[in-house]
């Protein structure tokens, strides 16, 4: 019923059955957003079928399944884009920008405070210390502690859950990771910080030695934008660095919120690899190293803060 309720909203068919939508209207790109434990299922029929697709994340739950679906989309020539968005905004564009421009210089720690859960968290964390910076091991444990009595989704609360690591990564850079309610009363601010050979962010704010490099300075981050059909978006952000670095908006022709350009960017990522023949932004690597690490916390706090080295085994699909 919901599928035909939208099919007939939108004007377009509508299917219940996978398989029967892809020999049928054979789509160019598919956006799969169901349970992450099953997106194996219409991920490896969509390779099958020569689509390729983004997946929500993670990629899947199960690293078996994940390896299953990037080596179908390999052997049939198709490609992944996984829809990990917490990087994609415009504020921590800016910050990946000045990163890359070698403002900060070597990133050596990078916090995430229950600004987003498991691989979320983490994706934030590997976008300081480079994307390609392999984990090495990873120690973490989980806590329960007694809480005031509150009201959070619909419920009662009186205790909350903490889970902590330590990520140690190849060029010797330590990612920390802290979690809990983020949806909280009691726990309204989340943030991410990082500290680098030259200076460091803390949430929205950064800093850097000043020129006779005996005080530090604040960095500002100006917000250019346009207005379009109405709705100001951003066109740009310009950090007063030396050199000046600047993210501009792919997107600042469209009325899109921050929040929708990181949405709009997964699904252009996609689209525009489609197009061009080339890899998808993030792709099946970073979504499945995002839950590689995610599974290895749980496994290290599941014994008692046990250390878990990179790769370990697991089961096979």
């Amino acid at each position: 019923d919901s599928a035909a309720e939208q099919g007939a909203k939108y004007n377009v068919p509508h299917f219940t059955d996978t398989e029967k939508m892809l020999e049928t209207v054979k789509p160019d790109i598919c956006a799969i957003v169901i349970t992450p434990s099953n997106n194996h299922i219409p991920g490896i029929l969509c390779s099958e079928h020569g689509v390729s697709y983004v997946t929500e994340t993670p990629i899947d739950t199960d690293l078996g399944w994940a390896d299953k679906m990037i080596e179908s989309a390999q052997n049939n020539g198709t490609k992944i884009e996984v829809a990990e968005n917490y990087y994609r905004v415009p504020s921590e564009r800016i910050k990946r920008e000045m990163i890359l421009a070698g403002i900060f210089g070597k990133i050596q720690m990078a916090f995430n405070d229950f600004r987003g859960h498991g691989y979320h968290g983490i994706g934030l964390i590997r976008s300081y210390v480079g994307f390609d910076n392999e984990p090495v091991r990873v120690i973490a444990v989980t806590k329960d502690y007694e809480v005031e009595r509150h009201i959070w989704r619909g419920r009662e609360i009186d205790r909350e859950n903490w889970q902590h690591a330590i990520i140690e990564f190849a060029n010797g850079a330590t990612g920390i990771f802290n979690f809990t309610g983020y949806g909280s009363p009691l726990r309204g601010f989340t943030g991410t910080k990082f500290y680098g050979e030259r200076g460091m962010y803390f949430r929205e704010e950064g800093i850097i030695l000043n020129d006779a490099k005996d005080a530090s300075r604040p960095i500002t981050v100006t917000r250019r934008t346009n207005t379009v059909d109405g709705v100001e978006t951003i066109a740009a952000l310009v950090a007063d660095t030396d050199p000046e670095v600047v993210w501009e908006n792919p997107l600042r022709n469209y009325p899109l919120s921050d929040g929708q350009i990181s949405v709009a960017s997964e699904l252009m990522s996609i689209a525009d690899a489609v197009r061009n023949d080339t890899e998808p932004e993030y792709g099946w690597y970073n979504g499945r190293k995002d839950r590689e690490i995610d599974v290895g916390m749980s496994r290290s706090w599941s014994k008692q803060g046990e250390a878990v080295t990179f790769p370990f085994e697991y089961e096979k699909r």
